[in-house]
């Protein structure tokens, strides 16, 4: 199973005036990480873009376990959880510098949608790509 790791520097215009990151934040680096997986993948973002395909994220999950602070540096660690012709989801764990157990966890999950914003069955739209997605997740 193909697993990316993603190292974020907490950054102190994401902290409240005690240092602890906002609870908004997570999802931004979420972000990123999914990007530098759709990247190990082969399938970034730039490349989604280029044949007007897009995997639109329909739902977030986070579960808060510890803060983040400032400064810190953070590691999630992103995979597949499941994914058909037509949907995905990602799994994250975001871990601080030293810690075994993450202090954050998160759950997205996406629709592949195609130039017309409409949903795609990508086995069928593009299947050198949905290839890639099973060989991600095996």
């Amino acid at each position: 199973m193909l697993e990316t790791t993603t190292y974020i520097d907490t950054r102190y215009p994401d902290c409240d005036r005690m240092g602890i990151v906002h609870h908004a934040v997570y999802p931004v680096w979420y972000e990123i990480a999914r990007m530098d997986f759709f990247e190990a993948m082969g399938f970034s973002f730039s490349d989604m873009n280029a044949l007007g395909i897009n995997p639109a994220m329909v739902d977030l999950h986070l579960q808060y376990k510890a803060a983040a602070t400032y400064p810190q540096r953070l590691r999630i660690v992103t995979s597949i959880s499941r994914y058909a012709p037509k949907k995905l989801e990602l799994t994250y764990r975001c871990y601080a510098e030293g810690l075994d157990e993450p202090i954050n966890t998160a759950v997205t999950f996406h629709i592949w949608t195609g130039p017309d914003n409409r949903s795609c069955d990508l086995a069928v739209t593009l299947p050198e790509v949905y290839r890639k997605i099973e060989e991600a997740a095996k």
